[in-house]
């Protein structure tokens, strides 16, 4: 007879386990889940300055488990509605959501100023977990405006002149180009609603040529973008004086007729004034003073003649009186130089700041040091006759980025700003 064979019959009790598997398999993690979704952002930096179109790569992840997943991702702007972004078919074991193509924000759409954006990820568990990201940004799509105060610009050989700047707003370099020059402008620091302010000093040279000369101003904007416009300044005629003649000794003369001892103190100089222009903070205050009491005896671009020969302008201003009369800082700064030169004796410079620097020439001596911050008024040496002179006097000269310019027009000007002009 044949065995019948044996036959395993599947229980209820299997059915039931089963079943039971299956179900804590997929809905546990729905009910216990409590890890957050994975959200990160390309495209968008946190407190940057946009303008135009974004393009937002949005990447949320939820690997926990199948039976979650991610739910939804939105996106807000401020306090508005938040947007649900566009689911996009799951494509690799993570179970991700992400926008079919690049989210873009249209920038034109939104207010200029500051904006922010949320985005928050959210699964599908009973938690419903979510992790959100929130970035601050800056809109800017008006294109830069530029004018300059006063309108029309006007100024003589031998004089400096206060260009404001006024822009639409902030800009983070300011240069401008004039005489083939290259000038920097610095910031003028007060409270304005307005529009925002830089100031640009030019020293008109005693033989720049008169008539209307170009200024080429080029501004760089939060968003590195270089806007160019070009103004015009008209340049004057100076009356500058002539007369007088310089009688030097034999030894003075051959001192000054000697190009190496004259191209030795012009370095030493020079490089002193060159500080101010590395010097963007203005270290003076208001209105200069005369730094010191005497006559006049020669005005700034007196045309005069030396016994040597030489024909020239006179680049200061001369104030004599009796040797050891004390000599006063025109205003503050910091002294840049101290030295017994060959033509301008006993010499300090002072650097003011923003390309403007003063010096004082021909000491009997010198109270103060190189590198000393100095105040306005304060004493800094006693009037001599050292260096190539007939007489005892001091020479006070000036010079605003780089070129030699009349300082008596800063002891009735203030230079820092203008109420006037400014419309304070």
């Amino acid at each position: 007879m044949k065995q019948k064979k044996s036959q395993k019959k599947l229980t209820p009790a299997f059915f039931i386990f089963v079943v039971l598997g299956w179900g804590g398999y997929w809905f546990s993690p729905y009910l216990l889940d409590s890890t957050k979704p994975v959200l990160k952002i390309k495209g968008l930096v946190d407190q940057e300055i946009y303008n135009g179109k974004i393009d937002v790569d949005i990447m949320a992840t939820d690997p926990t488990h199948r039976s979650t997943g991610l739910s939804s991702v939105t996106a807000q702007f401020d306090q508005d509605v938040p947007i649900k972004l566009k689911k996009r078919k799951r494509f690799s074991r993570f179970y991700t959501n992400r926008p079919p193509a690049p989210f873009v924000i249209d920038t034109t759409n939104l207010d200029e100023g500051f904006h922010s954006i949320t985005m928050i990820a959210t699964d599908k568990s009973r938690n419903r977990n979510h992790n959100q990201i929130q970035y601050t940004f800056f809109v800017d799509n008006q294109q830069l405006r530029i004018k300059t105060l006063p309108d029309s610009i006007r100024v003589t050989q031998g004089q400096t002149s206060a260009v404001f700047i006024k822009t639409s707003e902030p800009v983070t370099k300011v240069q401008a180009k004039i005489f083939d020059k290259d000038y920097a402008c610095y910031p003028v620091k007060f409270e304005s609603s307005q529009g925002y302010f830089n100031r640009l000093l030019i020293g008109v040279s005693v033989q720049e040529s008169v008539g209307v000369h170009p200024i080429i101003v080029s501004m760089t904007d939060q968003m590195e973008r270089v806007t160019e416009k070009t103004f015009f300044a008209r340049i004057g005629r100076a009356e500058f004086a002539h007369g007088g003649y310089v009688k030097l000794s034999p030894e003075k003369q051959t001192v000054m007729m000697d190009k190496s001892k004259t191209r030795e103190d012009n370095a030493k100089r020079w490089k002193a004034y060159k500080q101010a222009n590395k010097t963007a903070v203005q270290l003076w205050e208001g209105h200069f003073i005369r730094p010191t009491s005497g006559a006049l005896t020669s005005p700034f671009g007196k045309y005069r003649e030396y016994n040597t020969g030489v024909k020239r302008h006179h680049l200061g201003i001369d104030i004599a009186n009796q040797v050891g009369t004390a000599i006063y800082a025109g205003n503050s700064g910091v002294i840049t130089l101290v030295d017994n030169l060959h033509v301008y004796g006993k010499t300090v410079v002072i650097n003011h700041g923003q390309g403007v620097s003063t010096s004082y020439n021909h000491l009997s001596k010198i109270k103060v040091e190189i590198g000393r911050p100095i105040k306005k008024g304060q004493e800094i040496g006693l009037m001599g006759a050292t260096g190539q002179v007939t007489g005892s006097h001091l020479h006070w000269g000036m010079v605003v980025n780089g070129t030699a310019v009349d300082a008596e027009q800063w002891i009735d000007q203030d230079f820092s700003y203008d109420d006037e002009t400014l419309g304070q």
